[in-house]
């Protein structure tokens, strides 16, 4: 699956009625862009902070669009309908949150392994024959999401390993080890049980094995009439909701909440200092940067960030970087993640 923009916001629907279909059309963009924005928001917080997030006008919200996409419309003389794709700069979305005292994500989640199964026939279904669930998945997973979803892909390996008798066998095991293989921070198995595979009407879903990830939510049930396809996409995006649900209750950072840390990096050489800078640039929470000094063996930093030490800890980390307390101050080093080469 194409990996979501978690700053682009996919189906919004308009329906825009005007004097011609070109000035329809271009009420409609704007519409969008305002709809697409409260939903944006509303994925980077929790439900209960809804209500203090700002009301935000098409000035504003046009102001933040990078770009936009018509995903499928249909035109006539004085109406125009249609489903869009809008993408806003993630910079610019977090400033207007600043100062509102609402906790957002700011860091995103680390690559999720998700194994969609079937419980058909007592057994679990994973890369057998034409699957519904597995394709729903396939297509949900890239879009409107905070998530970093990974599917597997189905080769020799996974037909051997991640199959309903190896997951039937050992499922921790099994999955610490596709997690290991897709170079995912965790793994999780999603098992379907439908009361009817062609068309379903109520899907039992179960998680299991959520290796590397801070899920609480073990069983979900979704129960809708609808095409399917349908159907099974609502499976798919509740068990994505629960998931993303899970993480941003242990991550959201306050803009209020700004804090210091004096940190020590032993550098090995300019390459160090390379992965070392880049991987703090990349982590969204530090939001200053200053080189105390600087030599060959070692740089005196402080980071000026927003969040506390454990979520900074785990954003550092999902960039190959650990940060530890030593007997006299805080160590910043490289580790064996992606920036470590």
């Amino acid at each position: 699956a194409a990996l979501a923009d978690p700053y682009t916001v996919n189906g919004i629907a308009v329906d825009v009625t005007a004097e011609n279909a070109v000035l329809a059309r271009e009420t409609a963009v704007t519409e969008a862009q305002v709809t697409g924005l409260r939903e944006l928001l509303e994925r980077l917080t929790l439900p209960s902070h809804y209500s203090r997030l700002p009301v935000v006008g098409s000035e504003t919200a046009t102001s933040l669009v990078t770009s936009y996409q018509v995903e499928e419309e249909n035109v006539a003389a004085t109406r125009y309908v249609a489903e869009m794709a809008v993408t806003y700069d993630a910079e610019g979305v977090q400033n207007i949150l600043e100062g509102t005292g609402v906790p957002i994500v700011v860091d995103l989640p680390p690559p999720l392994l998700v194994v969609p199964a079937l419980n058909a026939d007592g057994g679990l279904a994973v890369f057998d024959g034409v699957s519904a669930w597995r394709d729903a998945w396939a297509r949900e997973s890239g879009r409107n999401t905070l998530l970093d979803i990974v599917l597997p892909l189905g080769d020799l390996t996974d037909l051997r390993t991640l199959g309903g008798q190896a997951l039937a066998a050992n499922p921790q095991t099994a999955l610490d080890e596709a997690a290991l293989r897709y170079g995912t921070d965790g793994a999780v198995l999603v098992t379907a049980t439908a009361d009817s595979i062609e068309a379903p009407t109520r899907i039992d879903l179960q998680l299991g094995g959520a290796a590397g990830w801070p899920t609480t939510v073990s069983q979900l049930t979704v129960a809708m009439e609808g095409e399917p396809e349908e159907v099974w996409a609502a499976a798919a995006r509740r068990v994505m909701g629960e998931l993303e649900a899970e993480w941003k209750r242990e991550n959201l950072v306050a803009f209020d909440s700004l804090a210091q840390l004096e940190v020590a990096a032993p550098l090995g050489g300019l390459e160090d200092w390379a992965a070392i800078r880049s991987g703090l640039e990349e982590v969204s929470a530090i939001r200053r940067l200053d080189v105390m000094s600087f030599s060959q063996a070692e740089a005196e930093l402080v980071l000026n960030y927003i969040g506390n030490v454990d979520q900074l800890q785990r954003a550092l980390a999902a960039r190959g970087l650990g940060l530890s307390q030593g007997a006299e101050r805080w160590r910043l080093q490289r580790t064996a993640g992606r920036n470590a080469g």
